[in-house]
């Protein structure tokens, strides 16, 4: 659940404030005015809203403030790359757009605001989410279209293999998905002729419901990769939440009205499982869901021993 809490104001006399206030000139009816300071989290970074009289709403994301456990990147890079891809897809789907970017101040990006609850908010308040999903099967369409190039199969295995990593299995029991792994591999599926730029963190809370659906977090986009990469791992976190007795219905949902009819539903379907699986992993590793991590590895493991054809 996102939560935002005040944390203060900024002061006529701050620097931020003032580079700030330069980035909006046009925007502020009051430039002179409080600028109330919101935190947001959870996230992997410091991210805060940053509220000025009159009513105007800023998202501030610091790379240089990791709150995660990934600290092992540069700040830097790391900004402009979301900045860059944020204004790249911003004419192809609801995005925040890309206000500024200042090394300066901890390596911050700055988006516009978007009020309105994510998907993950909805799953937790039991909300129905056909509508939604219909909303971000439609966005991630037009993403995966409009980039469409070759899939970097070697990557994709890669990338598995270095989540596999993250979760530290036994000897024995890595060695059974590495020979799962092997399977798809030798198999025609994760096609090299269907490779496009994915949203690359396709979770719940990446999604934000309001005059229709935005996507944000641009962090983990990557070009070359599968478009099915972004729904397995949606499809995985929504089988891994509350709505669990309601997931087939809505996985269903989200992969036809992503799919251009019958032959394609089907096409796609038979390579959900293998992003179904890392979806799981992904969230296997994460240490506030430990108590969950055995069924979500169990999970994995089915999806991957779905014989791919």
């Amino acid at each position: 659940m996102k939560i935002e809490r005040e944390v203060g104001i900024l002061e006529s006399h701050d620097a931020f404030r003032g580079w700030l206030v330069g980035v909006l000139a046009d925007r502020l009816p009051e430039p002179d005015g409080d600028v109330r300071v919101y935190r947001i989290e959870p996230a992997s970074h410091v991210v805060c809203r940053y509220e000025f009289a009159g009513g105007v709403s800023v998202i501030g994301k610091f790379f240089g403030a990791p709150t995660g456990a990934n600290t092992r990147y540069d700040p830097r890079k790391a900004m402009k790359n979301e900045f860059y891809r944020i204004r790249r897809v911003s004419g192809l789907v609801r995005v925040p757009h890309a206000l500024a970017a200042k090394s300066r101040f901890h390596a911050v990006l700055v988006t516009d605001y978007v009020p309105g609850p994510t998907i993950r908010e909805l799953i937790a308040a039991r909300a129905s989410l056909y509508d939604h999903l219909t909303g971000v099967a439609h966005l991630l369409r037009r993403l995966h279209d409009n980039t469409r190039t070759s899939c970097n199969r070697a990557r994709e295995f890669s990338y598995f293999h270095k989540v596999l990593d993250q979760n530290r299995l036994p000897e024995h029991r890595r060695e059974r998905f590495n020979r799962l792994l092997g399977a798809w591999w030798h198999s025609p599926r994760i096609g090299r002729d269907e490779g496009c730029m994915v949203h690359g963190d396709a979770t719940p809370a990446n999604y934000l419901v309001g005059d229709g659906v935005w996507a944000i977090d641009f962090e983990g986009s990557r070009n070359h990769a599968h478009p099915i990469r972004d729904l397995g791992i949606l499809a995985a976190e929504i089988k891994a939440s509350p709505v669990n007795s309601r997931a087939e219905g809505y996985i269903g949902h989200l992969l036809w009205h992503y799919s251009n009819g019958e032959e394609e539903f089907r096409h796609y379907t038979r390579d959900l499982p293998f992003f179904m699986a890392l979806g799981y992993l992904r969230i296997a590793r994460l240490p506030w869901r430990a108590a969950e991590r055995d069924r979500l590895l169990r999970e994995a493991e089915a999806c991957l021993a779905a014989a791919p054809r």
